[in-house]
């Protein structure tokens, strides 16, 4: 058999199988990780309480480079792949359940309302679909131009950012758009909206961050930057907040656009940052995770990882995670920043963990997800 009909079978084979096939209704459970950043404020914590050590539970191979956040419904996860296949695991042995091809990249995180998913695809011409979980069939499609951001649900719509420099409002149910804004001059946009449920907040290549209207779209307020900003804003305590490949973090103040506070981290922000009530957590491009007080920007503390920090911290009540390119997840104490604990994974961390009750979810380059629970 010559390798070229090797090749045929085997995507043959791939294409027949395709589908999710979960047999039972998905209800929403406390701790479901629906979407990039945990919820609309992208503020990437959770209320769950786990101690280290940890151990490992399975291992699950995606089969292709690994870009976005793993999403978990009611013991169901979401993985969705760079080659295209959005793809559904047993959370309880790390068995697949199915998946779908799409037409083309997945970059961004998935967001899960009900029993749809809501996938952005990087180029083509359906570049966001709305996936029945159950059935597989695709309920409406919408060709909006490249997406390699993550979209962001409300409560009757869902908001998406473009690399064509518009950002879409559309329905949840039919896809029809509400509204649709295009800033001028148009700039690229990477940065995954954020909301505090009347605005809507990003990012743009071209340094301008941008607080939307939620109902029209119009333009509340903006800000120069000086940077591009590619990361994801959060939303905490009425402030948004966001870093710049120029190294600037800023906090605004969400509604009048008044700056709180800046400050200097000296290298690339890629990844959002992670927030409490009273602190955020910034990782960068050199490796520093800094522990800064919401309401000052002063800072508490740093750690140095032995590389490059390009992924938000997940933030619990004892612990933050944050991942690094050395293939290592730390577990740093939230109070002091020592290291408590750290995982040695068989690839480059680069995409942010995920704790669902009290497992543990890490992606690691390029294809790699491993469950983790806490050693008896």
């Amino acid at each position: 058999m010559s390798k070229t009909t090797f090749v045929f079978i085997f995507l043959l084979t791939l294409t027949s199988c395709s589908g999710l096939r979960i047999e039972r209704r998905l209800t929403a459970q406390d701790g479901d990780w629906v979407l990039y950043g945990g919820s609309p404020t992208r503020s990437n914590i959770v209320n769950a309480r786990v101690a280290p050590p940890f151990e490992l539970m399975w291992e699950y191979n995606a089969l292709a480079g690994v870009t976005a956040t793993p999403l978990v419904r009611d013991s169901v996860v979401f993985v969705a792949t760079r080659n295209g296949e959005f793809q559904a695991v047993n959370l309880a042995n790390g068995k697949r359940l199915g998946y779908v091809v799409l037409e083309s990249a997945i970059a961004g995180t998935p967001a899960l309302h009900g029993g749809i998913a809501f996938i952005p695809v990087a180029s083509g011409t359906e570049t966001l679909v709305a996936l029945d979980l159950r059935s597989s069939n695709k309920i409406w499609t919408a060709s909006l131009g490249p997406i390699e951001s993550s979209p962001l649900t409300l409560e009757s719509f869902l908001i998406v950012t473009t690399l064509s420099g518009a950002i879409h409002a559309l329905d949840l149910r039919t896809g029809e758009k509400r509204w649709t804004s295009e800033p001028t001059p148009v700039r690229a946009i990477r940065s995954s909206p954020a909301s505090d449920g009347s605005h809507i907040f990003f990012g743009r290549d071209d340094g301008t961050f941008y607080a939307l209207d939620a109902n029209d779209g119009s333009v509340r307020w903006s800000y120069k930057t000086g940077a591009a900003i590619f990361a994801s804003p959060i939303v905490a305590d009425g402030k948004v907040l966001v870093g710049t490949r120029g190294g600037e973090f800023f906090c605004w103040n969400g509604r009048t656009g008044s700056l709180v506070w800046k400050f200097t981290v000296g290298a690339a922000i890629y990844g959002a940052a992670a927030a409490n009530a009273s602190a955020v957590f910034i990782g960068a491009s050199d490796g520093m995770l800094y522990a800064l007080d919401l309401a000052s920007g002063e800072p508490r503390w740093k750690f140095t990882a032995k590389s490059v920090i390009n992924s938000a911290p997940l933030v619990t009540p004892e612990l933050v995670f944050v991942g690094s390119l050395n293939r290592t997840l730390y577990a740093l104490d939230i109070v002091t920043g020592k290291e408590a604990w750290s995982y040695a994974a068989p690839g480059r961390v680069k995409v942010s963990p995920v704790l669902w009750g009290n497992t543990l979810i890490v992606t690691s380059e390029d294809k790699f997800v491993h469950a983790l629970r806490p050693m008896p």
